[in-house]
């Protein structure tokens, strides 16, 4: 392969979702419709060591517009195995602060390099037909609540997209190659 086509390869793959760029925070989902405007976000939070050397991710909240989401119907759904490690809340809104789902480790947190899966939201979806996506999260420090790091979630790219997508760059490879 020519440097031109591993560039390409990395390009694509980024637009696909995957993690190539550094943030500190890394917070994909996976959108589940439950039936009418009835849905569940399953998220993956990932620290990549941008925060800081040994810094581990703490405090972080999803933010929920009241807007677009039924406040009420905010229902935390997440894998009990998570309870013990994290609390997990929903946070109100108010005035010009939207609805929170609100993730506070219980202990050490999320270290560099690691990620973790198990998070889930149900919710009335109110934005109308083109349904959930993306939301911005912000990352805090749990021992004086200061503002570290914004962001917005990305959702995971299906298996099958993601070798659809290698497939056609591998065929184009082997089509220029051919024309040599």
């Amino acid at each position: 392969m020519t440097k031109k086509t591993i560039s390409l390869l990395f390009v694509l793959l980024g637009s696909l979702g995957c993690p190539l760029s550094s943030y500190a925070i890394s917070v994909q989902y996976s959108l589940s419709s439950l039936g009418g405007d009835n849905y569940r976000y399953d998220y993956t939070l990932t620290n990549d060591g941008s925060l800081g050397a040994g810094i581990p991710l703490e405090l972080l909240d999803i933010n929920f517009d009241p807007a677009l989401y039924q406040e009420s119907s905010l229902n935390i759904v997440s894998s009990p195995s998570l309870s013990s490690d994290w609390d997990q809340n929903i946070l109100g809104s108010a005035p010009a602060i939207p609805a929170a789902f609100d993730i506070y480790a219980l202990s050490g947190g999320l270290a560099d390099g690691a990620s973790l899966a198990g998070f889930s939201v149900e919710f009335t979806w109110l934005g109308g037909p083109s349904g959930p996506g993306a939301q911005s999260f912000d990352v805090f420090d749990p021992a004086t609540f200061a503002w570290l790091e914004s962001g917005t979630t990305t959702v995971v790219p299906l298996p099958g997209s993601i070798w659809l997508m290698l497939s056609g760059l591998l065929g184009l490879v082997r089509w220029r190659q051919g024309k040599k």
